[in-house]
Parts: C-alpha cells; sequence; structure tokens
C-alpha cells in the first residue's frame, strides 16, 4: 500500500483539528508567516496574517453563526500544496447557509504558508455572512 502523500495527511490534519476547535494543533500546522485570505465582499472576508491572526479568524467564523457545520469532501494535492474541497451547513437567525468552498494551501517545509478560502457562490456567501 502506497503510504500518503504528506500534504493529503496535513490537510486531513488541519480538517480534523478545525473540526474538534483545536486550537494548539491547528498553530503547529502553520508557518510563523501564514497568510490566509478569505475572498468576498462580507464582514469576514479579507487577510489575516500569523497563526494569532488566522486563529481569531477561525474562531470569528464559529462565532458568526447560530449554528455551524462542515463536511469534508476531496482532498487534492501536488507537491507545492493541497486543495480542500468542503461543504458548510450554517445558520444566522432567519438564514442558511448550504454552500461549497475550496481552500487552496500553500505548503512549505511541511508547515501551511498561503491558504486561500474560495465560496463557489460568492453572492450567496456574502449575503449570509452580511
Amino acid at each position: 500500500m502506497k503510504p500518503d502523500h504528506p500534504h493529503l495527511t496535513l490537510a486531513r490534519t488541519l480538517w480534523a483539528a478545525a473540526a474538534d476547535g483545536d486550537a494548539e494543533a491547528l498553530g503547529l500546522l502553520f508557518d510563523e508567516n501564514v497568510c490566509w485570505r478569505t475572498i468576498g465582499l462580507n464582514p469576514l472576508s479579507g487577510e489575516s496574517r500569523g497563526p494569532e491572526e488566522v486563529l481569531d479568524y477561525l474562531a470569528k467564523v464559529g462565532e458568526a453563526s447560530d449554528e455551524f457545520s462542515s463536511r469534508l469532501g476531496s482532498v487534492y494535492v501536488n507537491d507545492e500544496g493541497a486543495v480542500v474541497l468542503y461543504h458548510v451547513s450554517a445558520r444566522r437567525g432567519p438564514k442558511t447557509l448550504e454552500m461549497d468552498y475550496l481552500l487552496h494551501l500553500r505548503v512549505r517545509n511541511s508547515l501551511i504558508v498561503e491558504a486561500l478560502m474560495v465560496p463557489v457562490d460568492q453572492r450567496t456567501n456574502d449575503q449570509f455572512w452580511s
């Protein structure tokens, strides 16, 4: 049996730590200069730099909704990083969201140096989070 690509293992570890709310484990996956970009025109869009800002951003996403769950879909890897496809179900007051997202991870020295989160339907995403 062929062992998993290290970037596949990294992406799955990121996913598991985020799902468990394990900030300590998440922090170990980021380069000290990590940049996390979230595409959109809503209060959660923008750029976070450094592990502490990224962890604060991820906590804000959870706090911005009344209910939030995500389901891992597929993970595609190459020697530069990974692309994670996932689905989010969320509720904010009367608003509900069922949305697919792409998370592009750039990896160097076994750490995430850049993450780009892209909603499949940006308009719907912006309306929900605004």
